[in-house]
């Protein structure tokens, strides 16, 4: 699979997650148990460390190690 097609991939199971989280929170609203809640903060977490690595891969290139200094 081409990195245009996986790309296209991710972008569409990021969309249905995001309907799929929006239509659990909105009819579970007030009424989770402790094990839901558990589990909804775990996707949470997930989520955060998707954006983690979204960021690195976005994040300007590192410098170039400095050269060292020649002794005087």
């Amino acid at each position: 699979m081409s990195r245009d097609a996986r790309l296209t991939a991710i972008i569409t199971s990021l969309t249905y997650l995001h309907i799929d989280i929006n239509d659990f929170v909105d009819t579970s609203a007030g009424q989770l148990s402790a094990q839901r809640s558990a589990a909804l903060v775990d996707v949470h977490h997930q989520l955060r460390v998707l954006g983690q690595c979204v960021n690195t891969a976005l994040g300007p290139a590192p410098a170039p190690d400095a050269e060292p200094a020649k002794p005087t």
